[in-house]
């Protein structure tokens, strides 16, 4: 008797502990959306569908779209429950401005800030162009037609120098991949995409590469402040990235882990959780990582509002700025 009583608490326990568990339970499936193959994002989005699927023991697959004006609108129709961007791209989102004018996705949320994001603009090495002002009239990527954040940032530090792209010849692209790869082929001057790329080191292995450093005026920081809410000029130092030979300013904004406020606040919880817990995993899949701060994933002041789940986890650990 007192077994079988024994057999059915443990049975009893084993029950309840599943029904807390919001994947055990279920066999929840868990999906984030990143830029392409060959993009910072990709690496970094990869990393955490690893690390945080075999933390929580569940399914968790990395799905490449084009850039943000293709990630955020696919989250929000519930396509996947994560996102990986940076904040000015889901700021712009959320308001319905720029690249998402007439279309507000106010439902964005945020679950962490996971480490700064760095955009150059790229020429050749050995091309004559040393300044923004060197580039008029010089071929330059516009358009990014699957990655317009891209756009907007190019546009950002062009206004930064007094100019615009009617100062340039504007070679309209899908993305910053490809014209990465056409600055590689000879068809681009200059372009634009994130300092630690994939596609970036190629870059500068097959042909030299140097990033131009944006001004650092307070004008062309307000500049920049108006036109991409959430970034700012930041130095990168010699030799910290390809293409940076000297101490070089360029845009810095955060890069954050988004997700749609009709995602579970279990869910969301548990997958900060494991964010903030796995430090190490993450930085051993992708570098980047290593600049993540436990103590500074929530970020209140951010243009984009958290979702309940991650302030519930960075309010238990004291940690919700």
């Amino acid at each position: 008797m007192k077994m079988h009583f024994a057999r059915l608490t443990m049975t009893t326990l084993l029950a309840s502990a599943l029904l807390l568990s919001p994947f055990a339970a279920q066999a929840r499936t868990l999906s984030i959306g990143t830029n392409p193959q060959g993009s910072q994002a990709y690496a970094s989005g990869s990393a955490i569908a690893d690390v945080v699927g075999d933390a929580l023991d569940t399914s968790f697959t990395v799905v490449p779209q084009g850039g943000p004006t293709a990630i955020i609108p696919a989250m929000s129709a519930g396509e996947f429950d994560f996102a990986f961007a940076n904040i000015v791209a889901a700021a712009t989102a959320m308001k319905g401005d720029g690249p998402f004018k007439g279309r507000k996705f106010e439902s964005l949320r945020v679950a962490a800030v996971v480490y700064p994001l760095h955009l150059g603009v790229y020429v050749k090495k050995d091309a004559p162009i040393q300044s923004f002002d060197d580039l008029r009239g010089k071929r330059v990527a516009s358009a990014f037609k699957s990655q317009a954040n891209l756009a907007g940032f190019m546009t950002s530090a062009l206004a930064m120098a007094g100019m615009s792209y009617e100062d340039l010849t504007e070679v309209p692209v899908q993305n910053g991949v490809q014209a990465i790869d056409e600055l590689i082929e000879d068809g681009l001057d200059a372009t634009i995409f994130s300092t630690k790329s994939g596609v970036v080191q190629k870059a500068d292995a097959v042909v030299g590469i140097r990033i131009l450093s944006v001004p650092d005026s307070d004008a062309a920081r307000a500049t920049l402040a108006e036109r991409s809410p959430g970034a700012v000029v930041a130095e990168v130092a010699a030799g910290s990235v390809p293409g940076v030979a000297a101490p070089t300013r360029v845009i810095e904004a955060p890069f954050v882990v988004l997700t749609d406020s009709s995602v579970d606040e279990d869910t969301v919880y548990q997958v900060v959780k494991a964010l903030a817990e796995n430090k190490d995993k993450l930085a051993a899949s992708a570098s980047d990582f290593e600049a993540l701060d436990p103590k500074t994933m929530g970020q209140s002041s951010l243009p984009v509002p958290y979702h309940p789940g991650a302030i519930r986890y960075y309010q238990e650990q004291g940690v919700w700025q």
